[in-house]
């Protein structure tokens, strides 16, 4: 089975079993009966690959058409609404798919391990934070920090507020609910330890590839949020 190790069979009937009707799929539903809804990251991320048949990174309309299928060669096609019910829901940015990396899958500690920030300089660590500080405040609050994703590619999501909370709980080292650029200690560089930690490689997986590798030059190749 395309689900082994990941769901169980007896779910995997009871959730098709209760979708057997036209236009009684609900994803929310079903994802709770087949057992999704609790796995982790991981097991989603395979779950994903099984229903990504074209192995494009991302699942297309007419893959979703077939989703049930997934778990049931003998079970129904959804119907349009229902197709388009279930893109509408998991697709963040409006492309018209889904990509494996849905709302709350975000962790500042693996973006920037993709995003080869690591041994950038003082100086270029100083360039990046003045662009995500959008009000030229000389700090970055909640709202600048649930917009961080765009700075990278306009057509990126929002952070989720989980998301956000997260993140900005990892650099906010006095509470006072927003990250400032400087501070007596730690200095930047340490204080955004997280940005600045771990092997990290060049380039950055975000979509219409804004090449982060290259910032030696500074940060001016990100676009600037409207």
């Amino acid at each position: 089975m395309a689900f082994a190790g990941i769901l169980n069979d007896a779910d995997i009937t009871a959730a098709l079993q209760a979708c057997k009707a036209a236009d009684s799929f609900n994803y929310k539903a079903f994802f709770s009966k087949v057992g999704l809804s609790g796995k982790s990251a991981d097991d989603v991320k395979k779950a994903f690959a099984v229903l990504d048949q074209d192995k494009s990174g991302f699942i297309e309309e007419d893959e979703l058409k077939l989703f049930l299928q997934n778990f049931s060669a003998g079970a129904r096609v959804l119907t349009d609404a229902e197709t388009k019910a279930f893109l509408a829901a998991g697709d963040s940015d409006g492309d018209g798919k889904i990509g494996v990396d849905a709302p709350d899958s975000f962790s500042h500690k693996k973006f920037f391990q993709l995003c080869g920030l690591t041994s950038k300089s003082p100086q270029v660590v100083k360039d990046v934070f003045r662009i995500l500080d959008n009000d030229a405040s000389g700090f970055i609050e909640e709202e600048e920090l649930k917009y961080f994703l765009q700075r990278f590619s306009p057509g990126a999501r929002v952070l989720t507020v989980s998301e956000t909370k997260t993140f900005l709980s990892a650099a906010d080292d006095d509470n006072d609910g927003k990250i400032g650029a400087e501070g007596e200690p730690p200095p930047l560089a340490n204080r955004w330890g997280w940005w600045r930690a771990g092997g990290l490689g060049e380039g950055c997986g975000v979509e219409d590839g804004v090449g982060v590798g290259g910032w030696g030059e500074g940060a001016e190749a990100l676009p600037q949020q409207a």
